[in-house]
């Protein structure tokens, strides 16, 4: 992991839509999460310049998405330096993570610490719900998520 730059506020970023299936996974698992004391929590589509604004000033941000994967409900766990790493765009949204940390780094405006934690996803098409696999993963993916942030689940 990434050393912290700062000391600052710990906020958890649930990205995505629900009202895209599966895409939806970011904000139920802050919905678990209830409202833990000294962490701010936010929802965000995903539009670049908005997941900046969310963890500019924070000492830890920790990003909960869905991304495309051939194992619907594996849980990834990246952090800055592994964000790059990939080819294509896993995520579901346009621009995607990869493209906020780049533009994040060159205005020198990422968290001191970012991790970010994925669910492969099954469904992106028009709906609510999250399907059976992202469901069953859902527990353990908000289990992960107040553990990097030190916080206890709901």
């Amino acid at each position: 992991m990434t050393t912290p730059r700062a000391r600052g506020p710990v906020v958890i970023i649930g990205v995505g839509n629900e009202y895209r299936r599966d895409d939806g996974v970011g904000p139920r698992v802050l919905e678990l999460l209830g409202d833990p004391p000294g962490v701010r929590l936010a929802v965000c589509d995903g539009e670049p310049a908005r997941l900046i604004g969310l963890w500019e000033d924070a000492g830890l941000a920790v990003v909960v998405d869905a991304v495309r994967g051939d194992r619907p409900g594996r849980i990834h766990e990246l952090d800055l330096d592994s964000v790059g790493g990939h080819h294509g765009n896993p995520s579901s949204h346009a621009l995607g993570l990869e493209a906020a940390v780049e533009l994040a780094a060159a205005l020198e405006r990422l968290p001191g610490r970012l991790a970010i934690v994925a669910v492969e996803a099954a469904d992106f098409r028009l709906g609510a719900g999250l399907s059976p696999p992202v469901a069953a993963a859902l527990p353990a993916l908000a289990a992960r998520v107040a553990r990097l942030a030190g916080v206890s689940p709901g």
